[in-house]
């Protein structure tokens, strides 16, 4: 009976060692793009069979951004600015394809075209907001706001916090900074798609077209026309202020950081950073132009790449037949985690919990191995 125990115990401590083990590798996995614009497809089909039988008037597409950025993004400003999520609409989709939730907790998704990642919830709102025309404070403009805050005090000048902040900027470490790789990009073709999109655009669709050759110089070129009109990125001092002088006459960013008591009015009644953020927010700016100089080698900005997604968009008008997407998979694929992990993320407690049964497991083969001799 005692060897039973003593087996029956070594194989479910063998058990959930393996699980504990084997838990990073499938928390620290990237998703595909082609999953997460499969699913993405199949979202925004049944935004519009959902829309469709609807007394009041609904956007598909944004029934769609809300629904996935509704865990990750869930404040009153996003709802201030895209809306607020729908109910109903999650109830719907719970209903009919409820592995579209997985959307919703979806992180980086590898980029085919360059091998890079892309924080696709992040992506997903920046192109609402932008659609929205509120680009600045919730793309490029509230990352560098939140990088800001973080030396806010310190007493450096500019280039001090330039200094201070260089590394922790668009880094490829995820978990080392508040503005990583996955965001950057993220900012920035959220915006460059989102000012393509109108009313009946097909998110994935617009999404996939934008990636299929996307490189650096053409992401960078697209955002500075989008954001700040023609510049001379060789210029650095001009292209500097020019960047300044969008983020900090921009409303939404005036607004947040009015909330947060990082601005204040001066005695002629205008607009400043307080004492404390006026270096941070000057660097970040700066790092901002001077890592989009470097995408672009410094070169003069004067007018659009010969083929982009607008320009994609405006032949689609003219009579242009678009291509038309694959055919949904039957099947849903799993995105980014698996469900193991997933829960595991869901449930920090839970891994300690196996370790301590492990342990528990262990202790008890020990006093039972002592007892038979």
């Amino acid at each position: 009976m005692k060897q039973m125990i003593k087996r029956g115990l070594s194989a479910l401590s063998a058990v959930l060692l393996a699980v504990c083990m084997l838990m990073p590798v499938y928390a620290a996995e990237t998703a595909s793009l082609a999953d997460a614009l499969d699913q993405t497809a199949r979202l925004q089909q049944l935004a519009e069979e959902y829309a469709a039988g609807q007394q009041s008037e609904s956007d598909p597409l944004m029934l769609t951004i809300n629904y996935i950025r509704t865990q990750r993004y869930a404040d009153a400003s996003w709802d201030m600015i895209l809306g607020a999520p729908s109910e109903e609409f999650a109830q719907f989709v719970a209903g009919q394809d409820p592995e579209l939730e997985q959307l919703q907790t979806l992180e980086n998704v590898q980029i085919p075209a360059t091998g890079e990642p892309v924080d696709f919830v992040h992506l997903v709102a920046g192109i609402g907001a932008t659609y929205k025309r509120m680009p600045v404070v919730c793309t490029w403009g509230g990352d560098c706001i939140q990088l800001a805050g973080s030396i806010q005090g310190t007493g450096a000048d500019e280039e001090g916090c330039i200094q201070q902040l260089k590394p922790y900027f668009v880094c490829e470490d995820e978990n080392a900074s508040l503005m990583p790789q996955s965001d950057w990009l993220a900012d920035l073709d959220g915006v460059n798609i989102g000012i393509t999109l109108s009313s009946g655009s097909d998110l994935s669709e617009a999404i996939g077209q934008y990636y299929q050759d996307i490189t650096d110089e053409k992401r960078a070129r697209q955002f500075v026309l989008a954001q700040f009109g023609e510049a001379d990125t060789g210029d650095r001092e001009a292209f500097r202020q020019q960047v300044k002088d969008k983020f900090f006459a921009d409303s939404g960013v005036q607004l947040l950081l009015l909330s947060q008591k990082q601005m204040t009015l001066d005695e002629e009644r205008n607009i400043v950073a307080v004492d404390s953020m006026d270096a941070p927010l000057n660097a970040v700016c700066s790092l901002t132009a001077d890592t989009l100089a470097d995408m672009l080698g410094g070169a003069k900005v004067t007018e659009a790449p010969a083929q982009t997604s607008e320009s994609q968009a405006g032949q689609t008008e003219s009579g242009e037949q678009p291509t038309q997407p694959e055919p949904a998979q039957s099947t849903a694929p799993v995105l980014g985690q698996s469900s193991l992990a997933q829960t595991m993320q869901k449930h920090a407690w839970l891994p300690w919990a196996l370790g301590g049964v492990v342990l528990f497991c262990l202790l008890v083969l020990v006093a039972l191995s002592r007892k038979g001799r």
